[in-house]
């Protein structure tokens, strides 16, 4: 067991729990950190990603996932735009507040 690792990687999981507490609407449940980050880890990557996509991708209750998934989109955390060949399916993608705030939290960070 390397313990120095350890140490260090806990440090930085601290970081970022301080960080995104700061600037991410996590404030009691961690559905809406999961769906964020999952935006942002698809929107990096130049993917698509759908709301089926999304739901499917954590362990979370439908309804927790719903819930903030709706809370999200009132808040200006994501936005939903149809898919450009498929009518029937809906894409997720950051909106500007939320790529301020990664960027406000990639600030903090030390990488």
């Amino acid at each position: 067991m390397n313990t120095s690792k350890i140490k260090e990687v806990t440090l930085l999981l601290m970081k970022i729990r301080e960080a995104t507490a700061e600037h991410l609407p996590i404030s009691h449940s961690i559905i809406p950190y999961q769906i964020l980050l999952v935006v942002m880890f698809y929107h990096i990557r130049n993917d698509e990603l759908s709301v089926k996509q999304l739901f499917n991708s954590g362990a979370f209750s439908e309804m927790g996932n719903r819930y903030h998934f709706k809370k999200l989109i009132q808040s200006d955390w994501i936005i939903l735009k149809d898919h450009p060949k498929d009518f029937r399916l809906k894409l997720i993608k950051p909106s500007e507040k939320l790529m301020m705030a990664f960027a406000n939290i990639s600030e903090q960070l030390p990488l």
